[in-house]
């Protein structure tokens, strides 16, 4: 008897572990993949919030909340970053490297996919590729309202406007 309802304790804590939907903080290095089936928010330890979509995985560097602000990206998120003037936020995708002062963009950069996306909706970015290119290596900065894609099999990397439809979208948590 004492066994059986030590484990319906168990797995009643299971359930309440699994169903808590409350906001998730990552640590300096933790690895984190949203697992549920909608977007999920996340806090850092900086004070920048991340909504992940559904299987998106994200990485902290080891030495985030101390100085080297730097995050890995698989997926797709809405990142609104905290700006600190001397510690600059970046951002690592399969193709591209995006350096961040403070400020409110979208990414759509999923490693099984060769094209990948960047939305600015608020402040400024600096974007490169993250390999080398034969054709250009120049980085561009993007201002509210700009986007940059890049397909690393062309090898392209091309900078536009967002049409007011498309921010719109993005401004209301896309």
């Amino acid at each position: 008897m004492r066994i059986g309802y030590r484990l319906l304790q168990i797995s009643l804590l299971v359930i309440l572990v699994a169903c808590h939907s409350g906001p998730v903080i990552l640590g300096e290095g933790t690895r984190y993949v949203n697992g549920t089936g909608g977007r999920q928010r996340v806090s850092l330890p900086d004070g920048s919030h991340v909504v992940l979509a559904p299987g998106t995985a994200i990485v902290l560097s080891k030495g985030f909340a101390t100085g080297g602000r730097e995050v890995e990206l698989d997926g797709e998120g809405l990142f609104e970053v905290v700006g600190k003037v001397r510690q600059p936020f970046i951002v690592h995708t399969g193709n591209l490297l995006i350096e961040v002062l403070g400020t409110r963009f979208h990414i759509d950069a999923y490693r099984k996919n060769a094209g990948e996306q960047v939305d600015l909706l608020e402040g400024r970015l600096r974007v490169q590729k993250s390999y080398h290119s034969d054709t250009d290596n120049n980085p561009e900065v993007l201002v509210a309202g700009e986007m940059v894609m890049i397909n690393r099999d062309i090898d392209l990397m091309e900078k536009e406007k967002l049409s007011p439809s498309e921010l719109d979208k993005l401004r209301d948590g896309w």
